[in-house]
């Protein structure tokens, strides 16, 4: 079995699927603390405009669907079938970048404080991912 396929158990996991998997965890996490800040109307919003911003570019983000209930992921494996794990790491850095100079815009930093300690961490692991061979 090649080094890039890692073996959970009895099911088989590529790299695309951990690659979402951890970006998947970490929106949900950018969710609840940043909603908790400024309520989920808003945040909703900045999501919607940050996914809006960069979507010709990294069409497969339009599989993720936000409203005020939260973040829908439901169809983003079907979306990202044909995708490199590269890619797809690219195209949620940027959408996690363009939410992080949203936050920056409306509240200074504040948010930014309270996301980094759970992003960093995981876009290392992601990057990990995507560089093995």
């Amino acid at each position: 079995m090649p080094s890039h396929i890692i073996k959970d158990h009895k099911h088989i996991k590529w790299p695309s699927d951990l690659v979402l998997e951890i970006y998947s965890s970490l929106l949900m996490d950018i969710w609840e603390i940043v909603s908790a800040l400024i309520g989920e109307a808003i945040l909703a919003i900045l999501f919607n405009l940050a996914i809006k911003r960069i979507l010709d570019k990294y069409t497969f983000l339009s599989y993720i669907k936000v409203s005020e209930e939260g973040i829908s992921f439901e169809k983003i494996k079907e979306g990202c079938r044909n995708i490199s794990p590269n890619e797809i790491h690219r195209g949620f850095q940027s959408l996690i970048n363009n939410l992080i100079s949203l936050f920056s815009i409306l509240a200074e930093g504040v948010i930014n404080k309270e996301i980094f300690p759970k992003v960093f961490p995981k876009i290392k692991e992601a990057e990990r991912i995507v560089s093995q061979k």
